[in-house]
């Protein structure tokens, strides 16, 4: 592992089938004309841009049973990464996606969440301080959900970890997850709308600017240095200590949207390890999101994709904080 090299955690991990079909409707038997498999789960997609990007990044997940083992596989042979496993007694997810033809429509099927034990969730935390005291580990990222009641507390434990530990540290999930923080503060936190109004008890529609804004600010109040909301291919918002942001995005047709969000988090990554300002931070990560979507494969970004798009990004100061 490199010196300055990011540790990408995923609590839910999963391989990721594409079966890709002709026209179809439910009842029919359908023959697939294709297949592909990758390792999924948002850190890992993370791991995989920043890899693209040329920025040393390890995953770190639970993986358990034979689908378990053909993950760990498939991110050694097919992505070139050295992943740190946890083992778990529970078999690692799939999740099938059904695309018909080369058209953008999808249809995906999840397994349900593995049970992990207070004992693996254990093991994660004490391997993820090991790789800290080794002194390789220059940033943290914590992304997608919490697949069972004892995980629910790890992102919390590891945001503590990381902050006294003098490691950049970035969030992106919900649910339980979010919920079971307590005090803790990420330097950096990403969320997307629909994820934002839910905390909130609100549906999307009902979610105002100032609403978020002030959703943001608290973040920034406890101690974190950016807050981010992400909306499709909508205007991102952000508050930082600095003050309150709207980053406008260029108009593409999408080949894919999936993994933009890791791609986006990738993005804020490798530009705050960088020192970059707070609008070059925003741009340079809504550029990775951009060039995501105009390729299939989640997290298949580079440089060379990525920075054709950050002149065509609009960034706006709405006022200090």
């Amino acid at each position: 592992m490199k010196k300055n090299s990011v540790l990408c955690v995923t609590l839910n991990p999963c391989l990721d089938k594409t079966l890709t079909v002709p026209a179809w409707k439910p009842g029919d038997n359908v023959r697939g004309t294709a297949i592909r498999e990758v390792v999924g789960g948002k850190g890992n997609n993370v791991a995989r841009a920043l890899k693209g990007l040329g920025q040393s990044a390890r995953p770190a997940t639970f993986l358990g049973g034979s689908t378990g083992s053909r993950c760990e596989l498939l991110l050694k042979r097919d992505d070139g990464m050295e992943p740190l496993v946890i083992a778990s007694s529970a078999e690692t997810r799939t999740i099938l996606t059904v695309r018909t033809g080369e058209s953008a429509e999808q249809s995906a099927f999840f397994d349900p969440d593995p049970a992990i034990s207070d004992n693996e969730a254990d093991l994660m935390v004490e391997a993820i301080r090991l790789e800290i005291q080794s002194g390789h580990v220059q940033a943290l990222t914590l992304s997608g959900s919490s697949p069972s009641v004892s995980t629910h507390r790890l992102y919390g434990d590891l945001i503590r970890l990381a902050r006294e530990s003098g490691i950049t540290v970035l969030l992106d999930t919900y649910g339980m997850a979010l919920k079971s923080l307590d005090s803790a503060a990420p330097d950096l936190i990403q969320l997307n709308r629909k994820e934002v109004a839910g905390i909130l008890g609100l549906q999307s529609d009902e979610l105002s600017e100032p609403l978020i804004f002030d959703w943001l600010k608290g973040w920034v109040e406890k101690g974190t240095r950016l807050a981010v909301l992400t909306q499709g291919p909508e205007d991102v918002l952000a508050v930082s200590i600095e003050g309150f942001w709207r980053v406008v995005p260029p108009k593409i047709q999408a080949v894919n949207p999936i993994g933009s969000g890791d791609c986006f988090l990738a993005g804020l990554t490798y530009a705050s390890m960088r020192s970059e300002s707070t609008p070059s931070q925003l741009k340079f990560a809504v550029a990775c999101a951009v060039a995501n979507a105009c390729v299939w494969d989640a997290g298949a970004i580079s440089l060379e994709l990525v920075e054709p798009w950050i002149s065509q990004i609009q960034v706006h100061q709405l006022g200090e904080f």
